[in-house]
């Protein structure tokens, strides 16, 4: 925490003086999901930036993290969602690597600080999502206990306990996709390298999720999907390797749009291709950097009508965890590189 502390302080001194920039470039990456003006996000985002600015330049990395938690805690007893804030963290820091470049003439220091400020933002979001489960998990136990009081009143004790069932999936389904997000944040966050960055976070994501399939796929040079898969035990992938053409099926439609499809039956979806044996549902994410689509989240699975709305933004903020980690792991390479050539 020491090192972690004294490079940030390091970042924040240097980062001062491109303070203006910096918020246009965060405020303007944040509007487009805003519901009011740029202006009124660009005051919210000066608020948070200058906070920000105050711990690192002090060196009070425990404090801010231990101060955010206690934020995430009270703003998730009002109801109010972690993942808007966990974006804005994930696009500042994106912010902030841009402009470490453009001032940091040494490589080495800027390979150094691009790591600091990704583990930095990793904390952060971790602290946002723990308080976000803390308290799912709290509601779900209110909600029990609520529930076992209103049976032992109620005369209509089984309408009562299918209502706690419910309410019990429901919350157990929430708490699964924060905890989701955590783990993925946590795992990809130390990974430079795109190939086993995405391999890691198809992992994760089935590993957590329980689904038949999930892959990370990106569009290359030429427009051919690449990318990494995970399935369950003994389920396989069947593929002809490099598809010539533009990308087919749900997730060709999903390009296409550059929005989510969710397709609950794949035997009622004329564009559904067949390539994991036993897909009776789809969802489709698009990872989309800005105006620039980078590639997709595919996740299917043997359970039809498995995937809902829910399901939909859980992906949408997961998506954005991996573009910007991408974009990180291609900076740092291209920073790593150029290093190489200028010692040769």
């Amino acid at each position: 925490m020491k090192q972690l502390a004294s490079t940030l302080r390091r970042v924040a001194k240097q980062l001062g003086p491109r303070r203006e920039a910096i918020l246009d470039d965060w405020a303007k990456a944040l509007a487009p999901s805003a519901k009011v003006d740029e202006a009124e996000v660009r005051e919210g985002c000066a608020r948070s930036f200058d906070a920000l600015m105050v711990r690192l330049t002090a060196g009070d990395v425990k404090g801010l993290l231990a101060e955010e938690a206690r934020s995430a805690g009270i703003e998730s007893r009002r109801g109010m969602s972690s993942l808007a804030p966990s974006r804005a963290i994930r696009l500042l820091n994106q912010c902030l690597v841009r402009h470490v470049l453009a001032v940091e003439p040494d490589r080495e220091v800027v390979a150094r600080t691009l790591a600091a400020l990704d583990d930095l933002a990793t904390r952060r979001v971790e602290a946002l999502l723990t308080a976000q489960e803390d308290e799912s998990a709290r509601r779900l136990i209110e909600a029990q206990e609520q529930a076992v009081r209103a049976a032992e009143r109620a005369r209509e004790g089984r309408r009562s306990n299918e209502a706690l069932r419910r309410a019990e999936a429901q919350s157990h389904h929430r708490a699964e996709q924060i905890g989701l997000l955590a783990s993925v944040a946590h795992r990809i966050a130390p990974i430079r390298e795109p190939e086993e960055l995405m391999q890691q976070a198809a992992d994760t994501v089935r590993a957590r999720m329980n689904h038949t399939y999930v892959a990370v796929v990106i569009l290359d040079g030429e427009g051919v999907l690449v990318g990494r898969w995970s399935g369950r035990p003994g389920v396989g992938r069947q593929s002809s390797g490099r598809a010539a053409g533009p990308p087919g099926g749900v997730i060709g439609r999903a390009i296409r749009l550059r929005s989510p499809q969710v397709v609950g039956d794949v035997t009622d979806d004329p564009d559904y291709h067949p390539d994991v044996p036993g897909t009776r549902a789809e969802m489709v994410i698009p990872l989309l950097e800005g105006a620039r689509l980078l590639g997709v989240l595919d996740f299917q699975s043997e359970q039809p009508y498995a995937f809902g709305l829910d399901d939909v933004a859980a992906g949408e903020t997961l998506a954005e965890f991996l573009v910007i980690a991408l974009q990180n792991a291609r900076l740092y390479q291209e920073a790593r590189r150029r290093e190489g050539g200028g010692s040769t």
